[in-house]
């Protein structure tokens, strides 16, 4: 027999709370794995194989690549002061 679990097991696995699994059972079903409804009942349950295979399609590895200098890495907003300073002297020279 295949193992089931409730919301408060979900909320735990997930590490969600169970009122934003119970909302998004009807706002956002595609944020949650495949429910697997009992005929008859209105229960929530979700079979433990769906939730792992569901996981797993959402894993996302992040790309990170470290700058080898500093003058490399892209800031935003307003440079500076030294920033200022150091490209002024540049296009003196």
């Amino acid at each position: 027999m295949q193992a089931l679990l409730t919301v408060d097991q979900l909320s735990l696995y997930l590490q969600k709370s169970v009122a934003s699994i119970r909302s998004d059972v009807t706002r956002n079903p595609l944020a949650l794995p495949p429910i697997c409804r009992l005929p008859g009942t209105k229960r929530l349950l979700w079979r433990v194989e769906d939730v792992e295979k569901w996981l797993a399609e959402h894993v996302v590895i992040a790309d990170v690549t470290v700058p080898s200098t500093a003058s490399e890495s892209v800031r935003r907003g307003r440079p500076t002061k030294a920033e200022q300073v150091s490209r002024q002297r540049r296009v003196v020279r």
